[in-house]
């Protein structure tokens, strides 16, 4: 082989190495190299309680440099791997979020509707404490009336409601009688321990809710299940004279 066809494939070789190294030294490979967004993205970098998991992989996890566009000298020069909420689950088994009833914000895909997306004082990244959180889109007036069922003080999705998507209606974890008969022991029978007219025992499940009568009876005929202005929960003052109208 003449010597410069010799050179020319060896500069050829070369070109081909050079392309291939730095063709290769994309977002993602700048991205995993420590701290090196954080040069501009500071707030990320700042120091919380809560960070996100996928940050120890580095911002490429998450991130893609868009095509043709150099970042960071260009608006829109970095794109997600994927659409939300299709990004949530390289991490999120998908499962998890898919039921009969879906929560709204998870039903439209927006996830940072509760959760901050890098760090967050508070857990699971919310954006802040709960019930807090849930008053953004639920009336907090109907949760701070007079009486206040204890549990709704605390975190909504702790005991009776899967914040993301759940079989059961209103996003409970279990069916509503259940529900409270997990804190309410002497309910699980589904007979309520209060004396009616007759000496009976008053049923709780089995039966046409008088005031929806396409539904079965259940606590919530009774009882608000967050607050009410009148004692024990109950849903008016004269709570029997709701079905009962000889009481």
């Amino acid at each position: 082989m003449p010597i410069k066809s010799k050179l020319l494939l060896k500069l050829l070789n070369i070109m081909v190495i050079l392309l291939f190294t730095f063709g290769t030294f994309t977002f993602n490979a700048f991205a995993e190299r420590k701290n090196q967004c954080l040069k501009c993205h500071k707030h990320v970098g700042m120091h919380a309680k809560n960070i996100r998991a996928s940050s120890k992989r580095g911002c490429g996890a998450c991130h893609l440099a868009v095509q043709d566009k150099k970042h960071p000298q260009q608006e829109n020069s970095i794109k997600l791997k994927y659409d939300i909420p299709g990004l949530s689950y390289d991490c999120h088994r998908e499962s998890q979020f898919k039921g009969h009833y879906i929560h709204v914000p998870v039903a439209e895909g927006k996830c940072t509707v509760c959760h901050n997306i890098h760090k967050s004082r508070f857990k699971s990244l919310l954006a802040s404490e709960t019930p807090e959180l849930c008053y953004q889109c639920h009336d907090k007036a109907k949760f701070t009336k007079k009486y206040i069922h204890k549990v709704a003080l605390n975190s909504c999705g702790r005991r009776c409601h899967n914040p993301h998507a759940s079989e059961n209606p209103y996003l409970l974890a279990l069916s509503i009688n259940d529900n409270c008969a997990g804190c309410h022991k002497a309910q699980e029978t589904g007979r309520h321990i209060v004396s009616i007219r007759g000496g009976g025992i008053h049923p709780i499940r089995g039966v046409p809710d008088p005031k929806k009568p396409t539904k079965e009876m259940g606590c919530t005929s009774c009882h608000s299940p967050h607050s009410s202005n009148f004692v024990k929960l109950f849903l008016s003052k004269k709570k029997c004279k709701r079905c009962h109208r000889n009481y």
